[in-house]
């Protein structure tokens, strides 16, 4: 890979602005499940091994998106907007892992976090605060967004460049060994912490039981194939 990741980033912003502007997107996005459904996504969230966040797959015409809900709320949202940068960039169905050293991991990746905070969001917040980069803004900022801790820093990182130092101290932040540190910053400031927790649960989006019920009534499918279906759905959830 040769190029480098801020010339990544120059190359994804128009792309991802292109985007909030032609799905006329609203902020904060607080249910990204709900604004997916009605964009045409499938979503299916449900416990998965650690090392996987999330992956896309297109059957037929439909792009279904699943993400790992041992994952925490904020990582969960920028799964899913991971994902739709690969079925908007018609890449092949895969499973994504966010360490992998691909640029189209890295392209999607930024673009999740354009999309969930754009650079006309972070501004207001430049204008309302001195500092945006110190811990208890970017809690706020992750709260408000629906974001992970992490993702927000990032973001307000690329338009507010600090010392190696001092991004080191902020990513620390976000390592399962700073976790009470972390909380801390959230409750010092009366803020909720489900950002930072794993919802372990199962989630459909409503589009998904819409057409289970089209093609029931239609007589295309059998009320033991959807029995099956959300069956196999539950499965996800102890594999």
């Amino acid at each position: 890979m040769t190029e480098s990741y801020r010339e990544t980033i120059e190359r994804i912003i128009p792309v991802a602005e292109q985007f909030i502007s032609d799905h006329k997107l609203q902020y904060p996005i607080t249910n990204s499940t709900q604004v997916l459904s009605e964009m045409g996504y499938y979503i299916v969230k449900a416990q998965a091994p650690n090392n996987l966040s999330g992956f896309y797959m297109k059957k037929d015409r439909f792009p279904f998106i699943f993400v790992n809900t041992n994952h925490s709320k904020g990582r969960q949202q920028f799964s899913m907007w991971h994902e739709v940068y690969h079925h908007y960039m018609n890449h092949q169905n895969g499973i994504s892992d966010f360490n992998h050293k691909s640029l189209e991991e890295r392209e999607a990746e930024i673009f999740a976090g354009i999309v969930l905070l754009p650079n006309a969001e972070i501004q207001k917040w430049m204008a309302a605060y001195d500092d945006i980069m110190c811990p208890d803004v970017i809690a706020r900022m992750s709260v408000h967004y629906q974001i992970s801790f992490g993702a927000a820093m990032i973001r307000a990182m690329q338009l507010n460049p600090i010392p190696r130092d001092t991004y080191q101290q902020l990513s620390a932040l976000s390592r399962i060994d700073h976790k009470a540190q972390l909380y801390a910053i959230y409750t010092d400031n009366d803020l909720p912490t489900d950002i930072l927790e794993p919802t372990n649960d199962i989630q459909i989006s409503p589009n998904i039981m819409t057409v289970l019920e089209h093609n029931y009534n239609e007589g295309l499918v059998s009320g033991a194939k959807i029995n099956e279906i959300i069956d196999k759905i539950e499965v996800l959830n102890h594999d």
